[in-house]
This record gives structure tokens, sequence and C-alpha cells, in this order.
């Protein structure tokens, strides 16, 4: 037995057909394709990261240079990015007992892009990402509970720097 009346899944892709046809006509086109995308790709894996010495700056000195190169291209170096980070931490979930079982960890990344050749500052922005970990009864625990939102951070923090320089580098071509 067939029905004439569509179904509401396949209404819903009717009814965005004509945004997705309008979003075509605008010009919208993929960072990371064709000859252009390539050349980008290249840029960013000239872009070498300067961040605090530190376990938390490792961190997110490692989350960049996989994010900004990641299929390890051997490009000299025409960018300096440094990036200056700021962490805080606060309560998230107070109990009854004044027993705090969970905080929220805040990463901050202050970052600029220099160009290597005279030094002066082309892009400079600022970036926070927040992470929570649960507080435990071991120590050790909390501890790595507190790395790992860290980790996390780190890494949310480089995939965002690395579209935000994306977007300058494509817009300066443009």
């Amino acid at each position: 037995m067939w029905s004439s009346e569509p179904s509401p899944a396949r209404r819903r892709l009717l009814g965005l057909l004509p945004a997705l046809a309008a979003v075509a006509g605008c010009g919208l086109r993929p960072l990371h394709a064709g000859p252009e995308g390539e050349a980008l790709d290249t840029r960013l894996a000239a872009i070498e990261v300067r961040t605090p010495n530190d376990r938390l700056g490792y961190s997110v000195r490692r989350e960049l240079l996989d994010a900004l190169n990641p299929r390890g291209l051997a490009v000299p170096g025409e960018y300096d990015l440094v990036v200056r980070l700021q962490r805080s931490i606060s309560s998230l979930i107070i109990q009854l007992n004044d027993d705090t079982t969970r905080f929220d960890l805040v990463l901050a990344a202050f970052y600029e892009l220099r160009r290597k050749s005279d030094g002066r500052v082309v892009y400079r922005s600022a970036a926070r990402r927040a992470a929570s970990y649960n507080q435990r009864q071991s120590p050790f625990a909390t501890r790595i509970s507190q790395r790992n939102a860290e980790d996390r951070a780190a890494r949310e923090l480089a995939l965002f720097i690395r579209t935000q320089l994306a977007l300058h580098f494509d817009s300066a071509q443009a």
C-alpha cells in the first residue's frame, strides 16, 4: 500500500533544498579543496610554534604541531606562532556538606603569528576552552583527571587556533 504523502523525513529534506541551493550559489567553497587548499596546507605547515616550557605548554605545542601539519610536510619555517597560556580552575559542583566534587578548568591562549623575516605581527587573537573533571577520593586519581581535562582543552584550543589561522591565510589570499 503506497501513500502519496511524503514521510516526515522526506518533507524535511525537501524543505532544505532551497536553502542548500542558496548556499551553493553564494560562492561558498571548501577551505582545503584544490590547489588553494594545498597552498593553505603548505602555509600552515610553515608555522613554528613557541609555547611556555611546562607540561601544559608542551601539550598545547604538540597538539598545535599535529593540527598545523598533519601530513608532516617538510617546509621551511616562515612564521613563528607565539602562544601565552593562562589556566584557571573553579568549583563546578559543590555538595551540601561543602565538598567540591567537580571542577571546571578553563584554558586561555593569547597568540601572535609573526613573520620570521621581519618579526612583524601578521595576526593576533585569543581563545578559551573549558573542560571539566571530577574530584576523586584518591589525590592521584584526581590529578590524572585534571591532566586529562588539560589535554582535552589543549586539543580543542589547537584545533580552534588552526581554524582561525587557516581563515586568516584564506582571507589574505582573497
